[in-house]
């Protein structure tokens, strides 16, 4: 069990709610100096969007209004210094299984506050404050690099519950790497007679337990001409090829268009075929997409590593999921 109280103020800092109204475009601007957005379009997207949301409330002579009238705080609790602005803990609800849970996220501190406890006051005011919402389940992601930051949040209880690795590239920039393209190895359109398999593989490599927080819904991937249409009506895009070799069905990979920088791909492979099949479906799977536009893998740590490293592949970052009951 984790256990946390209120924090009383310390010296000239405050713990207090996050407000949109008073606080957006400076917690954007601590975002943006804390994290590595510029190595991260969709980060910087986050933060610009932010900037865009309070300049158009403000224009719009809403800001003053809703938070006056209270109605503009948000989930979230940000560490304030002679009316400044040193810390951040965003607050975000999920359903998964019919259950409510919050992913804790953006905890930043500015660098000249670092170790003086900061995060930690942050973290723990924000575990009491769910406890008393009778919230159960906390969820949070931490760079593998950030050793200070993991050993704080497993001092306040929480439990790693998985490693995750983010690759990236752009498919004209794939390596074929050592002649793996075999002639043996062919790509074709999934059959419906695929789904099971696939099915099976998704729940392996991608659990259930953490699929809440993934763009996408596996259920989607259904064959059929209803499922089709729906995807169609809906707005969502994907597109599955099968892998097989020597006339056996060894895997699918499933490609989904997202408004982010990077479009997904979705490997269902087993780990005892990935070695001799994997390589090879990237690339030709990579030659049927846009040569330009950026592709996403997630996949668990260390899995296959060295050959999306030979296929070109750059790791964008690698995210231990920890977890805490309260």
């Amino acid at each position: 069990m984790v256990t946390s109280a209120l924090l009383p103020r310390e010296n000239s800092q405050l713990i207090r709610r996050f407000d949109v109204a008073r606080d957006l475009e400076n917690v954007a601007d601590l975002i943006e100096m804390c994290f590595p957005i510029a190595s991260d379009p969709d980060g910087q997207q986050y933060v610009n969007q932010m900037r865009k949301s309070a300049r158009e409330m403000r224009f719009l002579g809403w800001l003053t209004r809703f938070s006056e009238g209270g109605n503009m705080r948000a989930y979230g609790f940000v560490c304030e210094e002679n009316e400044r602005i040193i810390g951040n803990l965003s607050l975000i609800p999920y359903r998964s299984g019919g259950s409510h849970l919050i992913m804790i996220a953006n905890v930043a501190v500015h660098p000249d506050y670092r170790r003086k406890g900061i995060a930690k006051r942050l973290t723990k005011r924000a575990l009491g404050y769910l406890q008393r919402q009778n919230v159960r389940r906390v969820w949070l992601q931490v760079r593998d690099n950030n050793p200070s930051a993991i050993n704080l949040y497993r001092s306040l209880g929480f439990k790693d519950r998985a490693v995750r690795t983010t690759w990236r590239i752009r498919p004209g920039e794939i390596d074929h790497y050592r002649g793996l393209s075999s002639n043996e190895i062919k790509v074709y359109p999934r059959k419906q007679m695929a789904w099971p398999m696939q099915k099976e593989l998704l729940a392996q490599i991608y659990p259930q337990f953490i699929r809440w927080n993934f763009p996408v819904k596996f259920s989607r991937f259904t064959p059929g001409c209803l499922q089709h249409v729906i995807n169609f009506l809906d707005g969502y895009h994907l597109r599955h090829w099968a892998i097989g070799l020597k006339n056996k069905l060894t895997g699918i990979i499933s490609w989904q268009k997202t408004d982010s920088f990077a479009n997904n791909l979705w490997l269902a492979i087993s780990e005892e075929d990935e070695d001799e099949v994997l390589p090879t479906g990237l690339i030709k799977v990579c030659k049927r997409l846009s040569q330009q536009h950026p592709i996403s893998i997630d996949y668990p740590v260390d899995r296959f590593r060295k050959q999306f490293e030979g296929l070109g592949f750059k790791e964008f970052r690698t995210l231990i999921w920890m977890e805490a009951n309260l």
